[in-house]
């Protein structure tokens, strides 16, 4: 996904100026080419001409450019948003998968063993009755209880991919807030604020995730 950089105001001002400047330059040669023979100057109707005439192409590039800028940043966003529900999916598969390797292995332990990993993590293996979804932190906790668990190839390919999809997941909700944030600021800047209601663009809200860990 290619970055998009926040149109910061100065810039965008000097942008404008520098091309005012370089089309007004443009228009004076065109005018220049079509009405003034034999090295005649320019008149100041003329020199008048060009610079209204670069004034309103870079007015019409300027809000042409906005629009496009708005519209990348609302695609990406909503890319974004649509890629977190993609990786909590998988994640949420990977957990599952993680609990009944955990859950096989300890079946497999002797009658000792047993009663020993439900003293040290019946908690662990019971979020499930409790209503509470299983994280991350928990399958660790309860991997390192159990050396052989811990060296399985399994166990630790699926908590590479775990480690990667939280990784995922997070890095999309920042990146979606730091481009909500560029969204909502030129939604109401000069000129796009002139013609959001006509672009139909509304600011957007920031995500924030629906279970809150209790404290």
């Amino acid at each position: 996904m290619k970055i998009i950089k926040e149109r910061k105001p100065i810039m965008k001002l000097l942008s404008f100026i520098f091309g005012l400047i370089i089309v007004w330059i443009i228009y004076i040669f065109i005018i220049a080419g079509l009405f003034c023979e034999n090295g005649e100057p320019l008149t100041n109707k003329q020199a008048g001409i060009a610079f209204v005439s670069a004034l309103l192409t870079m007015v019409s590039y300027i809000i042409g450019s906005d629009y496009n800028y708005l519209k990348r940043l609302e695609l990406t966003t909503g890319s974004l948003l649509s890629n977190i529900s993609v990786y909590k999916q998988r994640e949420k598969q990977l957990l599952s998968k993680a609990e009944k390797i955990i859950s096989k292995f300890l079946l497999h332990e002797s009658d000792t063993h047993k009663t020993t990993a439900e003293k040290r993590s019946g908690n662990i293996l019971k979020l499930s009755d409790n209503e509470k979804a299983l994280s991350l932190n928990d399958i660790k906790l309860t991997i390192e209880a159990y050396p052989d668990l811990k060296s399985d190839k399994h166990i630790s390919t699926l908590l590479t991919q775990l480690e990667e999809s939280e990784n995922s997941i997070l890095n999309s909700k920042v990146l979606f807030n730091e481009y909500v944030t560029y969204l909502n600021s030129a939604i109401v800047s000069f000129p796009s604020i002139l013609f959001t209601g006509f672009w139909k663009m509304k600011p957007m809200q920031f995500y924030v995730d629906a279970e809150v860990d209790e404290i």
